[in-house]
């Protein structure tokens, strides 16, 4: 009954994404909801990610601040007497880890819950290291999404913001910036210039409220000239003129 009760809770989980989707989120918010129901947890993260080392050590962090503690390292298998004695174990970035397949598998193997976050792939789009041959070794796949930091649009992709070409080079939103199909292609078409004109459907460097935002200031808000309601007041009463006449 023992050994049934191990098979039956053992499972690999891959949660991946562009960045800014939300993955680091969704492994903290996973792994606490498993040690509610007494599991002992692990999460390992990549040693070379020190993006939020000044709040959180050796901790693994979100980009909205959530944090919670982590053992760091370049190697899965310098972790392995840990994550015996474990019953799940959370991998933060783990296409960084090239041994991340082996012991995934080797871990569900031995009865543990894995969970991996990671992207999905580089900002070239193409697989991050042998990070996808995990895929077809899971049970669980979940997709996430951001938010196209143009167009506000369903963002899949990751682009790379500068000239360096290496794979491997961490960063937040100095460095990156999640974006959907037609804005990665224009954007790379453009050869990393800003894209200042409408890529797709509510591009935000058009929309009235970009603009609004980056007329000078010179005048006080407060004044009804230089109000944004403005013109929003003038059209409301407009039409409840014509309701008023057709009544």
């Amino acid at each position: 009954m023992t050994h049934f009760r191990r098979c039956c809770y053992c499972d690999s989980l891959i949660i991946f994404g562009p960045m800014f989707s939300g993955k680091t989120t969704e492994l903290i918010r996973r792994l606490k909801r498993y040690e509610v129901a007494n599991h002992k947890c692990l999460i390992v993260k990549y040693a070379k990610d020190l993006r939020y080392e000044s709040k959180c050590g050796d901790g693994v962090a979100t980009h909205d601040h959530q944090s919670r503690a982590a053992v760091a390292a370049t190697a899965l298998s310098s972790v392995t007497h840990l994550a015996n004695n474990c019953s799940v174990i959370g991998i933060d970035e783990g296409q960084f880890f090239p041994d991340v397949v082996e012991f995934s598998e080797a871990m569900a193997n031995a009865g543990k819950i894995v969970v991996v976050a990671a992207l999905d792939g580089t900002y070239q789009r193409s697989g991050f290291g042998n990070f996808l041959n995990l895929v077809p070794l899971a049970e669980n796949i979940t997709k996430l999404t951001a938010v196209c930091m143009h167009c506000y649009g369903e963002a899949a992709f990751t682009q790379r913001l500068g000239s360096e070409t290496e794979v491997e080079l961490i960063g937040g939103s100095e460095k990156y910036m999640a974006v959907c199909r037609e804005c990665y292609r224009k954007f790379s078409e453009a050869n990393n210039e800003s894209l200042a004109v409408d890529c797709c459907h509510g591009n935000r460097m058009s929309s009235a409220f970009h603009q609004l935002h980056q007329r000078p200031t010179n005048k006080s808000p407060l004044k009804v000239n230089n109000s944004p309601t403005k013109h929003l007041t003038a059209e409301v009463n407009r039409i409840l003129f014509l309701d008023k006449e057709n009544l």
